[in-house]
């Protein structure tokens, strides 16, 4: 499916930006992985940017994980899978209180003699934001990343703070927050002191200081690249 086609489709879908959806179809497209991992999609948007990809490319499949709560949204991805026909590249799994308890069954599934086998090619974290379950969601899905698998994280410099007109996010209640908490960026905190010094992880970019991006590579460059969007539209 071309991008002008599946951008139509989610015209005045939230949360992903036109370019967000054109970086995101153009590194499907380049990477052609065939296992894809997504954790948090809310109504769908960048879930529909990633299938119509594969459709593009002619294969791959996506498990997408959100709450079960986020099914309730209109539209919700169930819809926009149907109603684009994309529903052979998506399979959608829901859970109660967070997307740990889904990665804890898929290691279970991929456990043999007490070794995770790797089943994912590139792996999306776009949920609730916070140091408990997203650090340990990272943990988590780098037993199932192969090797030069990428990952990306979404709301790097998001705070809870600055959103205090939210009661909650994604299933974490803001008023169970302390002020540090509420004032530091989660995903940046996971970023620099769990993938950087994880060993196992190299190329990190950070876009638009909002995406950032790992190869589980340890040969590749430890340095930080700071960019804004690399693709974009002729």
């Amino acid at each position: 499916m071309k991008f002008e086609v599946v951008k139509e489709i989610l015209s005045g879908v939230p949360y992903m930006a036109e370019d967000e959806g054109w970086e995101l179809y153009n590194f499907i497209c380049n990477e052609k992985p065939s296992s894809i991992l997504e954790l948090g999609h809310a109504h769908g948007a960048s879930t529909m940017y990633m299938a119509a990809a594969l459709d593009e490319i002619g294969s791959g499949v996506i498990e997408t994980v959100d709450l079960s709560a986020a099914q309730e949204r209109d539209p919700n991805l169930e819809k926009l899978t149907l109603d684009s026909g994309l529903n052979e590249f998506i399979n959608i799994f829901r859970e109660k209180n967070s997307y740990t308890w889904f990665l804890k069954k898929k290691i279970e599934n991929c456990t043999s003699g007490h070794i995770c086998e790797p089943i994912y090619d590139f792996c999306f974290i776009d949920g609730p934001k916070n140091w408990t379950i997203d650090g340990l969601a990272f943990f988590l899905v780098n037993k199932l990343l192969k090797n030069k698998a990428w990952i990306l994280f979404d709301d790097y410099l998001w705070t809870h703070g600055k959103h205090d007109g939210r009661e909650s996010t994604d299933g974490i209640t803001v008023r169970s927050l302390g002020n540090e908490e509420l004032e530091e960026p989660h995903i940046k905190l996971i970023f620099e002191l769990l993938v950087m010094q994880s060993g196992e992880f190299s190329n990190f970019k950070i876009q638009d200081n909002w995406w950032a991006w790992a190869q589980k590579s340890k040969s590749g460059s430890k340095e930080v690249e700071h960019t804004g969007k690399m693709m974009t539209k002729n």
